[in-house]
């Protein structure tokens, strides 16, 4: 057994950070197959870390142990856990950082990490993701001690998302993440518009004032003209042919979206 490890975190990489988690989970288990998500989630920023672990989970290997730490309460009360899934296991602050994987997940189990046998000591009450996920996630690459991690807990903390509201005759939602492109991810999934385009005419507004326009993909708009494609989570998003929507039109995080 040897289950892979992937990271997430907000710790960039200019700093010891990362390179300090990966050199513990090697220790314990030298042959651990580990890579990256990201380390790039804005700082202290859960709602965009658990909106990219949305993103990346159905793609992950079965089994896939996923430590996850954005983390700005390390050290106070909030509790460490390890959360198993039928695709596999997450592990990080119990802040709701798994809010949106676990919302498409029919049964999950989670322990609270309380065992300090799988621990890196002395552990340090600023630097969990080093001295108490990535060791338990090490640990459990090597074999199956998901039980013996700590008790289990029915306390998962979700945040409160924004969701996407209908009527007879209009979806609103909003702006919910921004890539490095200056792409626009908003909450309105293909499967609702397409089933709400097949009862009205379909017509596309960001920030009460741009009209949009559905393209297949990001090179089927004009230069320098807003559309709206679905992106390869579902999502409708907006973007800029070889320009940033960001930059080119303000959109920004919690921008609306309607469609009428």
């Amino acid at each position: 057994m040897n289950r892979p490890i992937a990271l997430l975190s907000d710790f960039g990489l200019k700093d010891h950070y990362v390179g300090s988690i990966k050199s513990v989970i090697l220790k314990i288990n030298p042959k651990a197959i580990i890579f990256d998500i990201t380390h790039e989630v804005r700082p202290q920023n859960i709602r965009e870390a658990a909106f990219l672990l949305y993103s990346v989970s159905p793609v992950l290997p079965k089994g896939t142990i996923v430590v996850a730490v954005v983390d700005p309460g390390v050290g106070s009360m909030r509790q460490a856990l390890c959360i198993k899934t039928n695709k596999g296991f997450f592990i990080g602050p119990n802040n709701g950082i798994f809010s949106m994987v676990l919302n498409n997940e029919d049964h999950f189990e989670a322990r609270v990490l309380a065992n300090d046998r799988y621990f890196h000591q002395p552990v340090s009450m600023t630097f969990h993701g080093r001295d108490v996920f990535s060791p338990a996630a090490a640990w459990l690459s090597k074999g199956d001690i998901f039980k013996s991690l700590g008790p289990q807990t029915r306390k998962v903390h979700h945040l409160r998302l924004p969701q996407a509201t209908y009527t007879q005759d209009r979806i609103t939602g909003e702006i919910i993440y921004i890539d490095r492109f200056g792409n626009a991810m908003s909450n309105i999934s293909k499967p609702t518009l397409v089933k709400f385009a097949k009862l009205h005419g379909t017509h596309i507004t960001v920030k009460e004032k741009h009209k949009v326009s559905l393209k297949p993909f990001f090179s089927a708009g004009a230069p320098g003209s807003l559309i709206a494609v679905w992106n390869s989570n579902d999502l409708l998003e907006f973007a800029v042919k070889d320009d940033s929507a960001e930059k080119r039109h303000g959109i920004k995080i919690g921008d609306s979206v309607v469609l009428s």
